[in-house]
């Protein structure tokens, strides 16, 4: 077991894999779904987190600088990531972080103490099975009673086909000296497939389906995902089985869309829940198989508590939440005509219908509050006040139209969810950037170009957000901005396009940016001084 860890632990210190923020791994998620399926979990302004696997600590920073009242630990096998991790630490200044380069089949949980929320992202499928076992044990020993802990993992059936990719590039490649020798013969083996793979085969059909992402990802990626020693998927129900006999039990998925046959097709959810009843469990790994999921972001508590877990939601548990959505109608503005519109909230695929003003209007708030969030109470008086006299209907009605509408929204996964708002809005005159992201910008080593906004999501940026995120605290208007650009540009650190004038492409960049960044949730509400 030693040398197996000695691999582990060499093969990431030689090609560290990328280390971001992951939204559905925020203590904020974990927290909104525990609370819609009826369990009250940590506060997150002043919780114990501690994360697995933390890599460099792209993932666990973001909530310590968010939250300068919780204290959080990362644990990693890899020397190199975790200083990579304690650097970063340094130098955001940062005190209630603790970074510790350990084996967890070594770790003394005891010494750790108890955390609310426990998060391993991209661990535990990746480790051999006395891994996985020890990540299990760390977790029912550290977890608070109260607490939350997310482990994703690949699973079955979906990962079955993409197996045959994984044992022909390992074969090819997996012997070569190097991580970029192996990816690059892993490559050129998913290439000779691609060419030679009988047409409607089933490794034609693995191949199609892998090659955008192992062709275009980035070679770390695809060295630990296609070519590490360990990639090891499972079933959902043996998950469920493994956390079990460490006295855990499966709360959900971090994604609740996710859980939902009916999200899939109404058909499908009456075949399931009719021939399998409240069996959460088996309905989702039938779901399973008929999805063909190849990925699972699973949330499990003490099994003691699983007595108080409902999986049917409870309308109540909505109000005082906070909910964003971009919701927008298909055929162009929202009529206050009484009649059927659909709404949609790219990138989710699914719609909501609604024919009653009121409710549209509902919609529209989120839409103007959107990468913000609103509660249910900010919908209701929004509507109620421009529902217009089509159609008007009184506030208990009303009330009940987006009760369902909310359940709608967060059970589709149409809607992001809270228990605490989210300020972020549009551009202003006085653009200001989250305080939080600008501290990571400050820090950002050259070589470094994500950030976390704040939805916990990662944004990637240009050269013209490193350039100006640090000066958006509201002093400068466009105009200021606009000028910064404009002398970037002029002493070479900006790159411009020389037939233009460079004024004209500032003021333009500037424009295109504020958009961006609103979009990214990245942007605040100006408040004058």
């Amino acid at each position: 077991m030693k040398s197996v860890n000695q691999e582990t632990r060499a093969r990431y210190d030689d090609l560290p894999y990328s280390s971001f923020a992951y939204q559905y791994s925020a203590p904020e998620q974990l927290a909104a779904v525990a609370s819609l399926f009826g369990l009250p979990s940590g506060e997150v302004a002043t919780a114990r987190v501690l994360e697995l696997g933390c890599g460099s600590g792209g993932n666990l920073i973001p909530i310590a600088l968010r939250h300068p009242r919780c204290s959080v630990v990362g644990v990693d096998i890899s020397g190199v990531q975790v200083a990579e991790g304690k650097a970063s630490v340094e130098r955001l200044g940062l005190d209630n972080v603790v970074l510790i380069e350990a084996d967890l089949l070594d770790l003394d949980a005891s010494a750790l103490g108890e955390f609310d929320y426990i998060i391993a992202h991209g661990l535990y499928s990746w480790v051999p099975p006395e891994v996985q076992d020890a990540i299990l044990r760390l977790i029912a020993r550290s977890l608070a009673p109260e607490g939350v802990a997310y482990v994703s993992y690949n699973t079955y059936p979906g990962w079955k086909t993409k197996e045959i990719v994984r044992d022909a590039m390992r074969m090819h490649g997996g012997t070569r000296p190097t991580v970029d020798e192996q990816v690059g013969y892993g490559r050129s083996m998913l290439n000779f497939l691609k060419q030679t793979a009988l047409p409607g085969g089933l490794t034609a059909a693995a191949v199609d389906e892998c090659t955008p992402s192992i062709m275009n990802g980035p070679v770390d990626y695809v060295a630990h995902e296609y070519l590490a020693p360990h990639n090891r998927p499972c079933y959902f129900y043996e998950f469920v089985e493994r956390t079990g006999a460490h006295g855990l039990a499966y709360l959900g998925e971090a994604q609740p869309s996710m859980m939902l046959p009916s999200n899939y097709s109404q058909e499908l959810a009456e075949q399931l829940y009719g021939a399998l009843g409240g069996d959460q469990v088996r309905v989702e790994q039938y779901l399973d198989f008929a999805v063909s999921r190849v990925f699972r972001q699973t949330l499990v508590v003490h099994a003691k508590r699983a007595q108080d877990l409902r999986w049917e939601l409870d309308r109540k548990t909505l109000h005082g939440m906070h909910f964003a959505a971009n919701l927008s109608a298909t055929d162009g503005a929202i009529r206050l005509d009484g009649q059927l519109q659909d709404f949609v909230a790219p990138p989710n695929r699914a719609s909501i219908g609604a024919s009653l003003s009121g409710l549209k209007q509902a919609m529209d708030a989120l839409a103007r509050a959107w990468p913000g969030t609103v509660t249910r109470e900010d919908m209701i008086r929004h509507a109620t006040l421009t529902q217009g006299e089509n159609d008007p209907v009184p506030p208990e009605i009303l009330s009940e139209a987006v009760d369902e509408l909310c359940e709608r929204l967060a059970l589709r996964g149409m809607a992001q969810v809270r228990l605490a708002p989210v300020e972020a809005t549009g551009p202003s005159d006085h653009p200001v950037v989250d305080p939080v992201a600008r501290r990571q910008v400050a820090a950002l080593p050259p070589e470094k170009k994500h950030v976390a906004n704040a939805w916990h999501d990662t944004v990637e940026l240009t050269d013209i957000d490193r350039l100006l995120i640090p000066l958006m605290d509201g002093s400068l208007d466009r105009n200021g901005l606009a000028a910064a650009t404009a002398a970037a540009m002029r002493e070479g650190r900006l790159a411009s396009a020389p037939a233009d004038d460079i004024e004209t492409q500032a003021a333009a960049r500037v424009t295109d940016m504020l958009q961006r960044l609103a979009g990214s949730a990245l942007l605040l509400r100006h408040t004058a001084q």
